[in-house]
């Protein structure tokens, strides 16, 4: 840990410690208790708890339990309702839950959530799916691992990376300390939130600013591989109408090596053995891994970083009435990873850099929600190789109306989007084709909602949720939808019955890629073009679910969900065609007199030139996933609560092609220069039409195959292995004192088996054992030791990516 992070920790102790003489025993309104989660109302003394128990006027200790377990909590239907009641599955996060959990991030916060894999790539990095549906379509790029399928969200805001699809992490202006809670809505829910919520929505909430909230807050920890995480944040409540709020986040990690690895080979290497390392081709030639135009001081500046990030952000609450409340948010924030590959290298890992801003206005007005935000500035997917770095902007902006007719409640809305990504100031010239997009490239949809929740009886509930989109690229409407009912047997138990489906927007990547990939120094092919496609189908899925709450105690709360999904229209770079142009030595055929044919030179390459042409295209592929999740909440007594959860599933693929795209390429080339292939054919009809000279000579002939992949070789009832057969999380919350609070969980999930274009990697089963020991200095200042992985299991999680240590941190927390 740096000097300068030690001295932060130091400074805010002893502010800390200045502050202790002006604290006063706390006392509770009836509202504060109810708004309280368990995580807060466990860590009070028992002295504090009997109070409170008068506050709200419940006479034992199992029925204050029982009004936290029941209480509104979340909003999986875009407003406040109990939990238990819930009509979808969802799980809500509170900030006391992530800060008891020792969680670094909130990608590491999200393996308390049922159904959520959680996998880390680098320190600090992590690949994050609800359910799976990630590396499909397999044997293709690494960025096909990343998950284009779940929507997240702050706010309601989307921060969603729609160049080439998935979330950029790292790029989220704001840290631990923001926030108030994460609600996780699992299955396809883009009748309700949009495009891109497949396997679900994360929607992350941050603090709202009332008069109890600190003036001051800082968290701070710092421990080995020069990990740093701190924030802090400035609130106050100015008048009823106004509050206004600063915060700032910084945080900086190393990998657990400075190594770089390879697809194809076994052994990791240094930046400087990297840039000398080569490899031959099937024809002996000699090449080096690093592309001869590329500096490796570009690609790889700092190997052994694996992530910095800075964030800032303000906001403004403005109360005009009870039925009118704006708030505005802005902010900014740097960020650099080294994690896997968003391009097609040689190497799974590079780096990645983004510097963003954002405005973001909220308004509930007289039963209308109204919101507007725009994020906007530069991205550079693939640091250091050539068309990755981009300007971009995106706008959102939605209304909707809450109307409410007797148990009849109704929601219209209607939303529009729109999204640019230009690389033009990064290219070497306008007319270059060296980016992918080579120029402003535009995405916009407009959507339509509507939404009703009927209350039938007191015991059934009925909502149907409809929404529909008009996408520029591709030029139509694509309609969602989600029909539940909800039937709540009595006080304990709570049954749910749902049938959705979702779409993923396309990517501009997708519809706008126009590249032309210069590979002078490289193995053939000498060219490679990337095309866009604006009239692919837009990627579906379709679900059906059942779901039970049941109460079998008052302090214990079980749910379970079982879920059938399909996925069909996935989308890929599909190698279209291969062109050769070639100088052959001309013979005269045996059995043409007077015709000429190519004679076939030793080596393919010779005075030849090799052209790929490849375009996103929809696959036959489809994916079905069949699984089972449970999640139980225990409240064991005052001192001690107990969670845990476990996801079962299996997904099978149908029309799965096995043969890569390299491999396409391969047989298309093979197809054209075999003997007897297309070029030798071309060139004898050439030759007997008299557009070639009937003598031994040197000429230049072209071929094109349009070979595509053998359709006998699809395979149906294929077990995809990427994602874990299970995996879960069991944890415990034990606070023996009203000073001390441990907070032990693991988290655990079965093996994996990933599938590139490039190699097979098999990922091992794992349990990872975190503590967290914290220790209540008082009132507004916590000390803690915090361990990640504290077994130091070092296995890898996440295909050719870094073997991760065990993370040791010291830290505080501080509310003034």
């Amino acid at each position: 840990m740096k000097i300068s992070h030690i001295l932060f920790l130091v400074f805010a102790l002893l502010i800390a410690t200045i502050s202790q003489a002006q604290e006063t025993s706390k006392k509770y309104t009836r509202e504060q208790v109810l708004n309280m989660t368990t995580e807060e109302m466990s860590s009070l003394p028992l002295e504090e708890l009997m109070s409170i128990m008068d506050v709200v006027g419940v006479s034992s200790m199992e029925e204050l339990y029982d009004l936290l377990l029941n209480k509104d909590v979340t909003s999986a239907s875009k407003k406040a309702e109990s939990l238990f009641e819930a009509p979808l599955s969802t799980t809500v996060l509170s900030k006391e839950e992530i800060s008891a959990s020792g969680a670094t991030s909130i990608e590491e916060a999200l393996r308390l959530v049922p159904g959520v894999i959680v996998r880390e790539k680098t320190n600090g990095n992590y690949d994050v799916h609800i359910r799976g549906l990630d590396n499909l379509p397999p044997g293709n790029m690494m960025l096909q691992s990343e998950n284009n399928s779940t929507l997240l969200m702050i706010n309601g805001r989307p921060v969603f990376n729609y160049a080439m699809g998935g979330v950029l992490w790292e790029s989220l202006p704001i840290g631990l300390g923001d926030i108030e809670r994460i609600e996780v809505v699992r299955g396809p829910s883009s009748a309700l939130y949009g495009p891109n919520a497949v396997s679900g929505a994360i929607n992350i909430i941050t603090k709202q600013i009332t008069s109890e909230s600190p003036l001051l807050s800082v968290n701070a920890q710092g421990g080995n591989m020069s990990t740093f995480i701190g924030d802090l944040g400035l609130r106050k409540q100015l008048n009823e109408k106004f509050a206004f709020g600063v915060t700032a986040n910084y945080e900086r990690r190393d990998r657990t090596t400075d190594k770089l690895y390879v697809f194809n080979e076994k052994e990791s290497f240094t930046k400087e053995e990297f840039n000398k390392l080569t490899f031959n081709d099937i024809y002996g030639n000699t090449y080096q891994y690093v592309d001869p135009k590329d500096d490796i001081n570009e690609l790889f500046a700092e190997p052994g970083l694996s992530r910095e990030k800075t964030g800032v952000n303000a906001m403004l609450n403005y109360k005009i009435s009870e039925k009118a409340v704006f708030d505005l948010s802005a902010g900014h924030q740097n960020s650099y990873v080294n994690s896997s590959t968003l391009g097609d290298n040689s190497t799974s890992i590079s780096g990645r850099e983004s510097k963003t801003s954002y405005v973001d206005f909220n308004g509930d007005v007289y039963g209308f929600a109204i919101k507007a935000n725009y994020l906007f500035g530069m991205q550079d997917f693939n640091k250091g190789n050539q068309g990755f770095k981009t300007d971009m902007g995106q706008f959102n902006s939605s209304l909707e109306y809450d109307w409410q007719l007797n148990n009849l409640n109704i929601r219209p809305g209607v939303g529009y989007m729109s999204v640019f990504y230009d690389d033009t100031e990064y290219l070497p010239s306008a007319d270059s084709n060296l980016g992918f997009f080579n120029g402003k490239n535009t995405l916009n949809v407009f959507s339509s909602s509507l939404r009703f929740d009927y209350k039938a009886t007191e015991k059934l509930r009925l909502i149907a949720a409809l929404r529909a989109e008009q996408y520029s690229k591709p030029d139509t409407w694509k309609a969602s939808w989600q029909f539940v009912s909800a039937y709540t047997l009595n006080e304990n138990n709570h049954l749910r019955l749902v049938y959705s489906r979702a779409n993923r927007s396309p990517f501009i990547l997708e519809t706008s890629a126009s590249f032309i990939w210069d590979r002078e120094g490289r193995p053939s092919p000498n060219f490679i073009h990337f095309t866009g496609n604006e009239n692919m189908e837009i990627m579906t899925s379709d679900l059906i679910e059942f779901g039970y709450r049941t109460r079998p105690a008052k302090n214990v709360m079980i749910d379970f969900e079982a879920y059938y999904s399909k996925s069909k229209n996935f989308t890929a770079l599909v190698p279209e065609s291969t062109n050769v142009k070639s100088a052959f030595g001309m013979k005269e055929h045996p059995l043409y007199p007077g015709v000429y044919y190519p004679e076939q030179p030793d080596n393919p390459k010779v005075d030849s030139e090799v052209r790929s042409f490849l375009k996103y295209e929809n696959l036959a592929l489809e994916s079905t996933q069949m699984g089972a999740s449970i999640n139980v909440d225990w409240i064991i007594s005052e001192k001690l609560i107990a969670k845990g959860h476990f996801t079962y599933q299996k997904t099978t693929l149908d029309n799965y092609n096995p043969v890569t795209r390299d491999d396409q390429i391969t047989l298309q080339v093979g197809e054209v220069i075999a003997p007897g292939g297309l070029l030798e054919q071309q060139v004898i009809a050439d030759a007997t039409s008299g557009k070639i000279p009937f003598l031994p000579n040197y000429s230049m002939v072209s071929a094109t195959s349009n070979l595509t992949a053998d359709q006998s070789n699809f395979k149906s009832g294929f077990t995809h292995e990427a994602t874990p057969s299970f995996w879960g999380n069991i944890g415990l919350d034990y606070k023996p004192t009203a000073k001390w609070q441990f907070y032990t969980n693991g988290y655990f999930y079965g093996k994996q088996t990933f599938i590139n274009q490039y190699d097979t990697f098999e990922i091992s089963q794992k349990f990872i054992l975190n503590m967290k020991a914290n220790y209540k200095v008082s009132e507004t200042l916590s000390v803690f030791v915090n361990a990640r992985n504290m077994l130091n299991d070092h296995s890898t999680e996440f295909a050719f990516l870094d073997k991760p240590n065990g993370l040791y941190l010291v830290g505080l927390k501080l509310n003034l």
